[in-house]
């Protein structure tokens, strides 16, 4: 039987006082885990345990078992932080006697204030007499203690607030006074001021003296400003002259670069379908070839090749026309201009001749440029014909690279080279110079010294267009007589460069592949499904991009490739290729194109990743390029930036 005692406040007070082992009460101490860590001999008395018997021993042991499981509830609420526990409570003593004691439960509570365990006071009911009163009588006491408290209290608070009244008496006495002291402090800076006000005006007036004599100075520096000014204007209007007629001339050579883009484009689709016609007649032509019509069959195909020359030759002139017009498809690589240089130098002999020396020089570890390989073998060629033909009688002609780093000083100097690392191209000949006029006109397209039918007047512009497109810079030295040097300026880049290999055509053999052909111009068209007929593919051909995505969208099959031409009139390729992919996502693209125009390019460079056919192609070009994308080995070029806009 377990019975809760409510105590006063003032038996709470004393409970939460430890007990000392001299005390006539049981003093036993329990961890929290209910394991008796003490005991005091009355409670060795009162229960007839040993000491040493008891601690370490389960405090429930004391309990009656139909009440431990409350006495364990109260154990765990005073552990969790209740209030101290007044009980009457039943106990087992050690030879199986039952007990009533009262008992007190307080907590154990260590220096960080956290509750280590219970300490439990027991006394055997009957057993303990005049607590009550005692605690009585100690309440009685604090009330008077409290009384007499309250009543010293009353008294400083008087005290306090006579201070209070007097300390406001002195403040206020302090305020009055400095509000004198400061109403007098006033009239002295008023006084001050006064005199301050006079002394300002006094050094206004030389103020204003001093402005107007150095007013009068001004004028007279502004009379020579003036004049300088008049003069720097006078140059200055030199200076815009000479950049108007620069600017003419930049001018009239991007308008002939847009025709000469514009011609490009159309030309090469006829000059696309009579490679190819010229092809197929001349094939057709020697398999008809018999005994009697040998010699008029050979003389016929003899016929033809010349017509297929004559068109190569075309094609290689809308190359120099799209390179001067900067409209030309580059494939730029990282690469070693002296390794360029060395590919082609025997070629170069060949076309000089043997009345003329070549020499090549090179500091050696170039600093790596960002280029189209072939465009630059292109300028060198050109440059050499250029030289040869002004060395009739023969003489010297010399190839040198260096690296130079651009500064204000070099650009100052009339150099447009990109500021910072640079290559320098030099090619230096010893024939017949140029004079001031010719040099002025010397990169315009058709412009040309040479008898009528000796040139096209198209070499040193598509050198100029090819090393502007490279953002470089080219200059011509010369004068009549003491021969030419073109100054070639490219800039460096900060990546490794990677080694030239010549292209071998990529073997396939066609399994029946779908290939979609869209082009609107028809015999460009028709050519291109009998190349891809001829050679084992399955066909079909759209006039436009709407008529290319609706095939696509009605065709049940698979369609492996998309052959599409990138400018035409209704759709642009891209478009055409973003469609016919949402329709048919796992279809190759394959871009036709004579005229790089922005809509295949990002600063005219070639996305690697993009795959182009350009126009005029050859049966075998287009073979090779299809077979690589269907394969899914094509080999891109390496750019610096761009993809498909």
């Amino acid at each position: 039987m377990v019975k809760p005692i409510s105590p006063s406040f003032a038996e709470q007070a004393a409970l939460t006082a430890d007990a000392e082992p001299s005390s006539r009460d049981a003093i036993m101490r329990i961890t929290r885990t209910g394991i008796v860590s003490s005991c005091n001999p009355p409670a060795v008395l009162l229960y007839g345990y040993l000491a040493e018997d008891m601690v370490g021993r389960a405090a429930d042991v004391l309990y009656p078992p139909e009440t431990r499981d409350h006495e364990a509830e109260i154990l765990q609420r005073i552990l969790a932080g209740g209030q101290t526990e007044r009980l009457e409570a039943d106990r087992v003593c050690r030879d199986g006697t039952m007990v009533t004691v009262s008992l007190i439960m307080t907590p154990i509570v260590d220096k960080a204030g956290a509750i280590t365990g219970v300490t439990t006071v027991s006394w055997k009911v009957g057993g303990r007499r005049g607590v009550h009163d005692q605690v009585e009588a100690g309440v009685e006491s604090e009330r008077r203690d409290s009384r007499q408290a309250q009543e010293r209290f009353d008294a400083k608070v008087d005290s306090e607030r006579r201070e209070s009244r007097n300390a406001q008496e002195r403040f206020d006495a302090k305020v009055d006074s400095e509000r004198r002291e400061s109403r007098n402090a006033q009239e002295r800076f008023d006084v001050k001021v006064d005199a301050q006000r006079r002394e300002s005006r006094n050094a206004q007036d030389q103020v204003e003296a001093e402005i107007e004599s150095v007013r009068r100075d001004a004028w007279e520096i502004q009379d020579q400003f003036d004049l300088r000014r008049d003069n720097e204007r006078r140059e200055a209007l030199d200076r815009n002259e000479l950049l108007q007629v620069q600017l003419q001339q930049a001018q009239r050579l991007e308008n002939l670069g847009q025709l000469a883009g514009g011609i490009a484009h159309d030309f090469n689709n006829l000059l696309a379908v009579i490679i190819n016609y010229v092809t197929f007649v001349s094939e057709e032509m020697n398999a008809a070839t018999g005994p009697d019509w040998a010699r008029r069959w050979e003389t016929a195909s003899v016929d033809v090749e010349q017509i297929r020359l004559a068109a190569e030759r075309a094609a290689r002139l809308t190359h120099q026309l799209l390179a001067f017009a900067r409209r030309e498809v580059v494939r730029p690589q990282v690469i070693d201009l002296d390794q360029v240089i060395s590919g082609v130098t025997e070629m170069l002999r060949r076309t000089l001749g043997e009345h003329i020396e070549l020499s090549t020089s090179s500091t050696g570890e170039l600093w790596p440029v960002l280029a189209d390989p072939g465009q630059l073998e292109q300028v060198l060629v050109n440059l050499v014909v250029n030289a040869r033909d002004a060395m009739p009688g023969g003489g010297t002609l010399t190839i040198e690279t260096s690296n130079v780093t651009v500064d204000a000083d070099f650009i100052a100097g009339g150099s447009k080279a990109r500021p910072g690392r640079n290559v320098r191209l030099r090619v230096s000949d010893s024939g017949t110079g140029m004079p001031a006029d010719v040099i002025e006109h010397a990169f315009e397209p058709f412009f040309t010294t040479k008898p009528e039918g000796a040139g096209t007047g198209l070499g040193l512009a598509t050198v100029y267009g090819i090393i502007t497109q490279a953002e470089g810079d080219i200059q011509i030295y010369s004068e009549p007589g003491a021969g030419t040097t073109f100054n070639i300026m490219l800039p460096a880049t900060t990546e490794t460069a990677v080694t030239v290999k010549e292209h071998l055509p990529y073997q396939r053999s066609p399994k029946g592949e779908t290939i979609l052909v869209v082009e609107d111009e028809e015999a460009l068209r028709e050519v291109t499904r009998r190349i891809f007929s001829r050679n084992g593919y399955h066909v079909i051909t759209a006039a436009s991009g709407p008529e290319a995505i609706e095939i696509a969208g009605g065709y049940q099959g698979d369609i492996h490739l998309l052959v599409t031409d990138v400018v035409m009139p209704q759709m642009l390729g891209k478009e055409v290729a973003e469609k016919v992919q949402a329709i048919k996502p796992d279809i190759e693209v394959l871009f036709m194109s004579g005229y790089a125009r922005r809509v295949l390019t990002s600063q005219g460079m070639l996305d690697p990743k993009v795959a182009l056919v350009e126009k005029p192609f050859s049966e075998i070009e287009l073979m090779d390029i299809a077979a690589q994308v269907l394969n899914g080995h094509f080999r891109g070029f390496k750019t610096i930036e761009g993809t498909l806009a």
